[in-house]
């Protein structure tokens, strides 16, 4: 359980870092790619957040 946790607070603290920077950028190109990279650390995220199968769910709920 605490590994996932930290998983997540991972991708959510990288997501930050990804939109502060393009919030500084000054090029349009580096601050679209920075976005988009920021989306994919909040979609790991949640992903990575609920189970995604009935079998991953049940092992979850048993887990616990």
């Amino acid at each position: 359980m605490w590994r996932r946790q930290h998983d997540l607070d991972d991708f959510a603290r990288m997501e930050r870092i990804c939109l502060d920077w393009a919030g500084a950028s000054r090029f349009p190109i580096e601050r679209a790619g920075l976005l988009e990279m920021a989306e994919n650390y909040r979609a790991a995220g949640n992903k990575a957040g609920r189970p995604e199968t009935p079998r991953e769910l049940s092992r979850e709920l048993t887990r616990n």
